[in-house]
């Protein structure tokens, strides 16, 4: 969001290598609610979405469910296909002016952090119970942790879940989110259940978080859209 809203610059740097082609762009940031106001994070969130909607802007919000700061973390995303469509409609449109001056003026939500990704794969758009796993390569072995990134999205997608791989850019230190997706509670227990009676995943899971050897796990988190 713009300035902080004022955080982010209008400046991109995307890290990469020749391997990867970008399917699409997105601003991430985000917030704790202070206490007693959650509600009233929540209610700011969704006014500021509803606005870019409104916008033809690709808004989405989301509170976490699990992860450090639970459920008063808020999370705001900005999808754009490249970076001339962000620069076109990013907070262009003059009917984010009254909602930014709130915002920037509000004693609600406090910033956390924010960055911008670059999607490395077909984009899964809908409403969703979302898992992030995000993994720093180690010095010179990005290409081989992407590798391995796309085989473990292979297995997870045989179980039902869908995957979306992104690359960190700006705001971040160079990082991998790995994304699960699932459409209810239901579908990710069962997606769940089937994964852990997979003997390949099981192998390849050692050499995730025991060895360590396509690099470490910085954070994970769960979270759900605000309908």
């Amino acid at each position: 969001m713009k300035n902080t809203f004022k955080y982010i610059t209008t400046f991109a740097l995307i890290l990469s290598f020749s391997t990867i082609a970008a399917e699409g762009i997105a601003d991430m940031y985000f917030y704790k609610a202070k206490p007693g106001k959650l509600q009233e994070a929540a209610d700011l969130m969704r006014e500021g979405r509803d606005i870019g909607l409104s916008n033809g802007q690709s808004v989405i919000v989301h509170q976490q469910n699990i992860g450090k700061g639970a459920e008063k973390v808020f999370v705001w995303v900005d999808f754009f296909d490249d970076y001339n469509q962000r620069a076109a409609q990013a907070y262009t449109n003059e009917s984010w002016g009254p909602f930014i001056e709130k915002f920037n003026s509000q004693d609600i939500l406090e910033p956390i952090k924010s960055y911008q990704m670059t999607s490395l794969d077909d984009i899964n758009p809908g409403d969703y119970i979302v898992q992030v796993w995000t993994w720093r390569p180690k010095v010179g072995k990005a290409s081989q942790t992407l590798k391995a990134l796309e085989e473990a999205k292979d297995i997870f997608e045989s179980h039902g879940f869908l995957v979306d791989l992104w690359q960190h850019g700006l705001g971040s230190k160079y990082s991998f989110n790995f994304v699960m997706l699932s459409n209810s509670k239901e579908e990710q227990a069962k997606s769940l259940e089937s994964l852990l009676t997979d003997e390949e995943w099981q192998k390849k899971q050692l050499d995730w978080f025991d060895k360590q050897k396509y690099g470490r796990l910085v954070e994970s988190y769960e979270m759900t859209s605000l309908n």
